[in-house]
């Protein structure tokens, strides 16, 4: 792994510096793994929004009074890599990833068979890896419990060895998004995604690439004797990277897997995942998918009444604070949406609602001691408001505005341009 990514050139080497365009960094993108496709889909001045000219720009505006918890600009977190153009969780991906400026690698965990860490977002196959296609793999597609919701039938990674994981080739499984890449790529190790942040700061002394790593249905995964906790933990002490400085994040919706890593002796900075399926659009209010989905595995087994809408009460942050650094909500609980038609019926889509007035819930997490890093931004109109007239940066600057210390970004060049022009728009006068 350390070979083929010493072959690659540094992404952001010669690709930096006023007066670049997209254009003047085909080359070094294309070496980076990446493709012209993507060089012009990051469109403009690329060199000027990487990280290192951020940081400079940043530089530039010591005197600015930024509301972030510790006074830095936010991070912007490469969810999954850049599953805006590549399929999630590949090297490749997280590679462009790189080379659009990203700050950390995020990535789902989840176990073969046999314990190697992997980087996938569902515990099943079918809808990320061309697994359907194996005959061999036939005979193991079946139905299964998972955190208390059923399943399948369904492929499930944990009953694949690690080598055989490595025969499937991945997919975008968003329909709306190009698939130009499906087929070229097997599924990435937990290691492999270290081994690529290690060499990018090895070449890069100026950039600080953090591994971003959930623990994906914890609870279920240590049921199959498959433990994540006591994996990961044993990762991290082997790269000397479990220290309260390491370039690591530990995040999860489980809390009761973040409160294991801590009495294991997890040092990382840890982060609480708060879900939400859906908006009312009547009343701006949260919505959930089913009572098993609206609340973490653990408490729905302690029969505890809770929903994951505890977790943004002063109460809930408090308690989040015992354990954790930050939080991770969906965006909507900090700037909720909302929209009726002319008959005063809600609408049915996230496009034909508007921005509420925001919540108090960064001010409050600042206020325990917590950073906020909201998920998911996406460049897609109909996955914007009409708050932002379809312009994706809009829905950055909004964040900004109001202090998040991070986002998680499938776009990460847009949000590097979003916060290059955000960092421009407040500068000192």
């Amino acid at each position: 792994m350390a070979g083929r990514i010493a072959a690659d050139l540094d992404p952001m080497k010669g690709c930096s510096g006023a007066g670049k365009t997209a254009d003047d960094c085909h080359a070094v993108l294309n070496t980076a793994g990446t493709s012209l496709h993507f060089a012009r889909r990051l469109g403009g001045r690329l060199g000027q929004c990487s990280a290192t000219l951020i940081l400079t720009a940043c530089a530039a505006h010591t005197s600015m009074t930024m509301k972030t918890l510790d006074g830095s600009p936010p991070l912007m977190i490469g969810h999954r890599g850049l599953p805006g153009l590549y399929p999630e969780e590949t090297l490749a991906g997280y590679q462009a990833a790189i080379a659009a400026g990203t700050d950390a690698l995020e990535l789902d965990l989840q176990s073969s068979s046999d314990g190697v860490l992997f980087a996938c977002h569902n515990v099943f196959l079918s809808d990320t890896t061309d697994v359907a296609a194996h005959p061999e793999f036939a005979p193991r597609k079946q139905s299964r419990m998972v955190d208390g919701m059923a399943t399948g039938p369904e492929w499930y990674i944990s009953d694949f060895s690690a080598a055989e994981l490595k025969t499937l080739r991945v997919k975008q499984p968003i329909a709306a998004r190009g698939n130009q890449y499906d087929g070229l790529y097997p599924m990435t190790t937990f290691q492999e995604i270290i081994d690529l942040a290690r060499h990018t700061m090895a070449v890069d002394s100026k950039r600080r690439i953090n591994v971003y790593v959930e623990t994906k249905n914890p609870v279920y995964q240590r049921r199959l004797g498959l433990p994540l906790e006591e994996t990961l933990l044993a990762t991290l002490r082997k790269e000397g990277w479990n220290t309260a400085v390491s370039p690591v994040f530990v995040q999860s919706f489980e809390p009761a897997s973040l409160k294991l890593m801590r009495t294991l002796g997890l040092q990382t900075k840890v982060v609480q995942l708060i879900d939400g399926a859906g908006i009312d659009y009547k009343t701006g209010a949260i919505t959930y998918e089913s009572i098993e989905s609206a609340k973490p595995f653990s408490w729905l087994q302690a029969g505890d009444a809770r929903t994951f809408a505890a977790m943004v009460t002063p109460a809930g942050l408090a308690e989040i604070k015992t354990y954790a650094n930050g939080i991770g909500p969906w965006k909507f609980y900090i700037l909720p949406a909302r929209g009726v038609d002319v008959a005063g019926n809600a609408v049915v889509a996230l496009n034909q609602a508007a921005n509420m007035a925001p919540t108090s819930l960064v001010a409050d997490a600042h206020k325990a001691g917590l950073f906020v890093h909201p998920y998911t931004f996406r460049d897609e109109a109909e996955r914007l408001t009409k708050t932002y007239h379809g312009d994706p940066k809009e829905e950055y600057k909004a964040y900004f505005d109001l202090g998040v210390d991070g986002v998680f970004t499938d776009f990460s060049a847009t949000g590097r341009v979003a916060l290059k022009e955000w960092l421009e728009a407040n500068a000192p006068k």
